[in-house]
C-alpha cells in the first residue's frame, strides 16, 4: 500500500473532519520520509510533532524538521556578522533546551524523537526571519512515498490530538499526482528553507552541542504515562479537569465553581490549550475592579510567557491604555480589560479576529447589569469560544440579566458547589457563630415610615415595587447600631477572631462607626472602600494589617489564602453575596494545612415567637448545614 491508495480530501477542517485519523495516521503508515515546519522550538512543539507517528518511526521513516527560535532585540543589533548570528542562534537554542526540557516529564513520542536524533534519522534546522525580528511561523509538511509520489499540505494546525479536534483551522492537501504544481511549490519552498536560500529567511544548523544537550535532557527526563494529560502533570484537581473537558465539549458556557476552587486556573488551562492547539489567535479577558484585573495580569503573564505559539499580553484598565494597540494588531495577543472598556473593544474588533477568539468573563453575573444589556448584546456573537466564570452566576430577581448572559455567553455547563468543595477538601471547613440581635425602637420607626411612604406612593399612582421596598427595609437593618455593641462584646471575648479577618458591612459611614470598637482590640486594621488605596489590600495580604473592614471590594475574585475569619455584620437576602463573602476565608492555605475557618453572622430575631422566620434565620439554617460538612476520604488529586 502506498500514498496513492489513500483517498485524500482537498482539505480537513478541524471540528468538522477527523484530520488525525483521516489524514495524518494513514499517511504516516505508508510514508518513507517526512518534512515538516512546526514554528517555535519548544517542548510543546516537539510534543505535537511527535504525537501521531509511532508506526512511522517503527518502520524506518526519517524526518527533517524546520523550527524557529525567538531572538532578542539586543541580538538583532549585532547580527550583521554571519558567525555571530550562528553563535547567537545556538545560544538561544541551548537556553530553550535548558528551560523547556531539562528535568521535565516528556511523552514517549518525544523520547522516540531523541532516539531518532541520536541515530541520525531526525535532522533539525532553525529558521528565523531575515531581519531577526519575531519567529518563523509558517507551517508546511510533505509526506514522501514510493517512487516520486508525495503529498504536501499547509495550514496552521499542530499534529496533536487536541489541535486536530479543537481548532477551527483548515489543512489544505496537495497530492503530487493530482495537483502537481501546488504540491511542487510547497516541496520546493521547504527545500529552499532547508538549504538556506528561501527569500526573507535565514537558516541555521542544529549544532552538535545542541543535539547532544537535547538528547541528554530528553533521555534523562521522566516519561509521562500514556494516560496523563498535560493538565494532570500541571496538577489540576479532578473537578478542574472535568470543567475543562466540559468546556471543550460545548465551546461556550459558564463554569459555576465555588469561590476558592480554582476558576482562574481552570480558565488559564483552557486558554493554554486553545493557544497550543492553534484554535485561537486572540483572547479577551474581562472583569471588574483594578485589584482583580491586576491579579489576573500576574497569572496571565506566566501563561503568555510560556505559550506556543508565543502570545503577548496587553491591558486596558486603570493606568493601562493598550486598547488601540490591541485593535491595530490582535493577532497572538491576550487583552485584559475592564468590563467598561468592552463595548469599545468588541465594536471595533475585526470580524475575522473574532472568528478565532476566546472571550472570558470573570464574575460573569456582573455582566448582566442593565447597562451591559443595553450596550453589549450581540457584540460577541462571532466569537466561537465564550467562557463565563462565577461562584454565583444566577442574578437573583433579574431574569432579563440572566437571559442576556445566557444569550451572550452560554448556559451553565458545569457546577462545583460549596458543599462538594468542602467535602472534597478543596475548600476548608468552617465553624459558624450566630450573634442574635433585636432592632431598636428607632429602627422600627424607620421601617414604619417606609410602610407609610409605600402606601402614599400607591395612592398617588406611583407604587413602590416589592423589591424596592424590601431593599429599603433591609438597609435599615444592615446599618442598625444595635449590632455594634454585640460585635464589640464578641471581639472583647475573642480577640483572636480579628487575626486574618475581614468584616463585611453595608456602607462606609457605618464602617467608620464600627472601627472605633475594633481599634480598642487591635491597631492593625484598616478600612478598604472605593476611595481607598489598593496598597491596603497588599498590606492585608502580607500580614501587615490583621483586619480589613470593607463593603464589596473584596467580595469577589481576590485570592488571599491566609484569611481565617469572615464577619457578616451585614448580609444580603440573596445568597449570591454571602457565598462570595464566606469564600474569602474558605481557601486552603499551604502554610496552615490544618486551617479551619470561622464565619461570624448577625441574625435578627423575628418580631414574635410565632412570626415568620427572618431572612437572617434562613441564612443561619443554611450556613449551619454547611458548617456540618466534613472532608471525605477520597483523593482530590492535590
Amino acid at each position: 500500500m502506498g500514498l496513492r491508495d489513500i483517498e485524500f480530501a482537498e482539505e480537513y477542517r478541524s471540528g468538522e473532519d477527523d484530520a488525525l485519523n483521516a489524514f495524518f495516521l494513514p499517511a504516516f503508515k505508508v510514508a518513507k520520509s517526512y518534512d515538516r515546519a512546526v514554528g517555535y522550538f519548544s517542548s510543546s512543539a516537539l510534543e505535537c510533532f511527535a504525537a501521531p507517528f509511532d508506526r512511522f518511526v517503527q518502520f524506518g521513516g526519517s524526518v527533517r524538521l524546520v523550527t524557529s527560535v525567538e531572538l532578542r532585540e539586543a541580538d538583532v543589533e549585532v547580527m550583521r556578522d554571519a558567525a555571530v548570528r550562528e553563535a547567537l542562534c545556538e545560544e538561544r537554542i541551548l537556553e530553550v533546551i535548558e528551560r523547556e526540557f531539562t528535568g521535565k516529564a516528556v511523552s514517549s513520542g518525544v523520547q522516540k524523537l531523541a532516539a531518532l536524533l541520536e541515530i541520525g534519522r531526525l535532522e533539525i534546522k532553525i529558521v528565523t526571519p531575515q531581519n531577526g525580528i519575531g519567529i518563523y511561523h509558517e507551517k508546511v509538511g510533505i509526506f514522501f512515498g514510493d517512487a516520486d509520489d508525495y503529498v504536501a499540505f499547509s495550514g496552521s494546525t499542530n499534529e496533536s490530538r487536541e489541535a486536530l479536534i479543537h481548532n477551527y483551522e483548515c489543512i489544505d492537501v496537495y497530492p503530487s499526482w493530482e495537483v502537481p504544481s501546488r504540491a511542487r511549490r510547497k516541496k520546493d519552498h521547504f527545500q529552499a528553507l532547508w538549504k538556506g536560500v528561501a527569500p526573507g529567511a535565514t537558516t541555521y544548523g542544529f549544532s552538535e552541542a545542541a543535539k547532544r544537550k537535547l538528547i541528554r535532557a530528553i533521555k534523562s527526563a521522566p516519561v509521562r504515562s500514556r494516560g496523563d494529560s498535560e493538565d494532570e502533570v500541571a496538577g489540576l484537581w479532578p473537578h478542574q479537569r472535568d470543567a475543562v473537558a466540559e468546556f471543550f465539549a460545548k465551546r461556550r458556557g459558564i463554569l459555576e465553581m465555588a469561590t476558592g476552587t480554582g476558576k482562574t486556573r481552570t480558565a488559564l488551562s483552557i486558554l493554554s490549550r486553545l493557544i497550543r492547539s492553534s484554535a485561537i489567535r486572540t483572547a479577551i479577558i474581562a472583569a471588574d475592579g483594578n485589584d482583580l484585573l491586576d491579579q489576573w495580569g500576574g497569572d496571565l503573564a506566566a501563561v503568555v510567557s510560556e505559550s506556543y505559539p508565543r502570545f503577548r499580553l496587553l491591558r486596558h484598565y486603570g493606568p493601562h491604555h493598550d486598547r488601540d494597540e490591541y485593535l491595530l494588531d490582535p493577532e497572538n495577543t491576550v487583552l485584559l480589560c475592564s468590563r467598561q472598556a468592552l463595548q469599545g473593544v468588541l465594536k471595533r474588533l475585526d470580524q475575522s479576529a473574532k472568528a478565532h477568539a476566546l472571550m472570558v468573563h470573570d464574575e460573569v453575573h456582573r455582566f448582566g447589569s442593565a447597562s451591559h444589556v443595553r450596550e453589549l448584546d450581540g457584540l460577541a456573537d462571532a466569537i466561537p469560544w465564550r467562557l463565563g466564570l462565577s461562584a454565583t452566576p444566577d442574578r437573583e430577581y433579574d431574569q432579563a440579566g440572566n437571559s442576556f448572559i445566557e444569550r451572550n455567553v452560554g448556559e451553565i455547563i458545569f457546577r462545583y458547589p460549596l458543599e462538594r468543595a468542602i467535602a472534597d477538601g478543596v475548600l476548608c471547613g468552617f465553624d459558624y457563630i450566630a450573634l442574635e440581635w433585636d432592632p431598636s425602637d428607632e429602627d422600627r420607626r424607620t421601617v414604619q415610615a417606609l410602610m407609610r411612604r409605600r402606601a402614599a406612593r400607591a395612592g398617588a399612582g406611583e407604587p413602590m415595587s416589592e423589591e424596592e421596598f424590601r431593599r429599603e427595609v433591609a438597609r435599615v437593618y444592615k446599618i442598625s447600631v444595635e449590632k455594634v455593641p454585640i460585635f464589640a462584646a464578641f471581639v472583647d471575648g475573642n480577640p483572636d477572631a480579628l487575626d486574618r479577618c475581614i468584616v463585611f458591612l453595608a456602607e462606609k459611614a457605618y464602617g467608620d462607626y464600627v472601627r472605633e470598637h475594633i481599634h480598642a482590640v487591635t491597631p492593625r486594621f484598616h478600612t478598604y472602600f472605593d476611595v481607598d488605596n489598593a496598597a491596603v489590600l497588599k498590606e492585608f495580604a502580607t500580614g501587615i494589617i490583621d483586619c480589613l473592614i470593607t463593603c464589596h471590594r473584596v467580595s469577589e475574585g481576590i485570592d488571599i489564602r491566609s484569611v481565617k475569619t469572615v464577619v457578616l455584620l451585614s448580609a444580603d437576602r440573596a445568597r449570591l453575596e454571602t457565598i462570595q463573602r464566606i469564600g474569602r476565608c474558605l481557601r486552603t492555605d499551604p502554610k496552615d494545612p490544618d486551617k479551619r475557618a470561622l464565619v461570624v453572622d448577625f441574625v435578627r430575631r423575628r418580631a414574635t415567637a410565632d412570626g415568620d422566620p427572618t431572612t437572617d434565620e434562613d441564612r443561619r439554617a443554611w450556613l449551619e448545614g454547611l458548617a456540618q460538612i466534613r472532608r471525605s476520604t477520597r483523593d482530590t488529586g492535590e
